[in-house]
């Protein structure tokens, strides 16, 4: 396992986040923090064989996706690559976009980034466990080929921009269900040990 941490924003004033970006730097902190204590317990969790495998790569860039899961180009290792953008995360997060993933509505900055974590590593174990092929690769790719025909039919159908009924739509297609089941029910897991240690 490897984390990556690419943060060009992490160490700027809280007045150049509301300046530049109209978010409060602390949710910024707490979309990190909740990320970083994803990963955390995901290597202590019955998880923890699967997570030595990824790579998260944690950014700030100012682009529209929050988490994604990619695998390596070289055919010859099996190399998934969790993508979390923090600021990303944080804009979403006063966006209330929880409301439509988590369907909550008392959530935490930390929570909610907690959230798309395990939603990205839900991908990754549905791949694993769901996809055809001998090795964890083809298993992986085979996962993401099934998923493709929905993917392209939301794309061919959007024609309201990243609005809510749009991601309303996206939050329909099967993969997103079944990972966003999984990081819910993750995430309780989650909360209720990291309160049991506080």
């Amino acid at each position: 396992m490897e984390i990556i941490k690419n943060l060009t924003y992490n160490n700027k004033s809280p007045h150049f986040f509301q300046t530049y970006f109209s978010l409060s730097k602390q949710q910024t902190v707490e979309a990190l923090a909740g990320v970083e204590a994803t990963i955390d317990w995901l290597q202590t969790s019955i998880y923890e064989n699967v997570v030595r495998d990824v790579t998260f790569y944690l950014c700030d860039e100012p682009i529209n996706f929050p988490g994604e899961l990619e695998i390596t180009s070289n055919v010859n290792e099996f190399q998934p690559i969790i993508y979390i953008n923090i600021l990303t995360v944080a804009e979403d997060y006063s966006k209330k976009e929880y409301h439509l993933e988590m369907k909550q509505t008392d959530v935490t900055c930390f929570e909610y980034a907690a959230f798309v974590c395990l939603h990205e590593f839900g991908h990754l174990i549905h791949g694993l466990i769901g996809g055809a092929g001998k090795g964890k690769r083809e298993r992986l790719l085979e996962y993401f080929g099934k998923g493709e025909p929905y993917y392209n039919r939301f794309l061919e159908e959007m024609n309201a921009g990243y609005s809510f009924a749009e991601k309303k739509k996206y939050r329909q297609i099967p993969h997103e269900k079944a990972a966003d089941q999984f990081a819910l029910q993750q995430l309780k897991i989650m909360m209720s040990e990291h309160k049991d240690t506080s």
